[in-house]
């Protein structure tokens, strides 16, 4: 029953939309934008002294960002561009009641199945010009994303890892994580498989200070026959939300073995 619940929370973590290039304009007009109704009403985004916007915690606003299950589930299979062999896995893993994602089983999310339940932190660190993201779920990880202009690693320096290899760069008040370098043994998102020619790119912003807008371009080619995108937003009308004051709590994954 355990295993079950949490492959629900896995499955159902994020609202997630599927956006085929047709619709690509659509979700540009949408990309990290708070409704123009309430954006006057919201308490700003904070800060740094530059000007940039942080998206995680500040000395007097404290807190994390908490994702509850059930928000939303994922993109529909038949709207996602599965190359033949991996619709079949999709649908094998889907029709199997003893297999859960790695995550269940203690085993990083790479990329979208990062942000899954019970929540995150974002902690940038411009002395380091480092921005970590820290996991509470799964086996208590965190990724790294490079700010420091490097380029990414090529040829066997190229280690492939679960979390891959992340730079980032700042578009505007937008955060823009460029990743490849994954392995094969995670499910991308749900039950959808993804090879060792993954390439991520992720952009999380911040319109308001309880809200956060985060969107994937998922480009494959050992595993779709085109890229395609999906976002979710964390609002304060949503189940997810900015925890203000709170902190980050111990979280032990325990996988049973089997």
């Amino acid at each position: 029953m355990f295993k079950s619940l949490l492959k629900v929370a896995a499955a159902s973590a994020l609202l997630f939309f599927v956006t085929l290039p047709s619709s690509a304009q659509a979700l540009a007009q949408a990309r990290g934008q708070a409704p123009a109704t309430d954006s006057q009403s919201l308490e700003p985004a904070p800060r740094w002294p530059d000007g940039r916007v942080n998206l995680g915690s500040t000395s007097d606003k404290k807190g994390y960002w908490e994702v509850r299950p059930g928000l939303g589930g994922f993109p529909r299979a038949a709207d996602v561009p599965l190359q033949p062999w991996a619709r079949a896995l999709y649908q094998y893993r889907n029709s199997r009641t003893d297999l859960y994602p790695p995550l269940v089983g203690c085993k990083p999310g790479g990329g979208p199945a990062f942000f899954n339940a019970p929540g995150f932190e974002i902690v940038d660190v411009p002395e380091l010009k480092s921005v970590f993201i820290l996991n509470i779920a799964g086996p208590h990880s965190w990724r790294v994303i490079h700010m420091d202009g490097r380029p990414h690693p090529t040829g066997d320096d190229l280690r492939p890892t679960y979390l891959g290899h992340s730079t980032g760069k700042w578009e505007g008040d937008t955060l823009v994580i460029d990743s490849v370098g994954f392995n094969e043994k995670q499910w991308l998102n749900g039950a959808y498989p993804s090879t060792n020619q993954l390439h991520l790119i992720e952009r999380i912003s911040r319109p308001n200070l309880k809200t956060l807008a985060y969107e994937v371009t998922v480009d494959d080619p050992g595993a779709y026959t085109t890229s395609w995108s999906g976002r979710w937003t964390i609002t304060e009308k949503t189940a997810s939300s900015w925890m203000a004051g709170g902190e980050i709590f111990e979280y032990i994954c325990q996988d049973d073995g089997k």
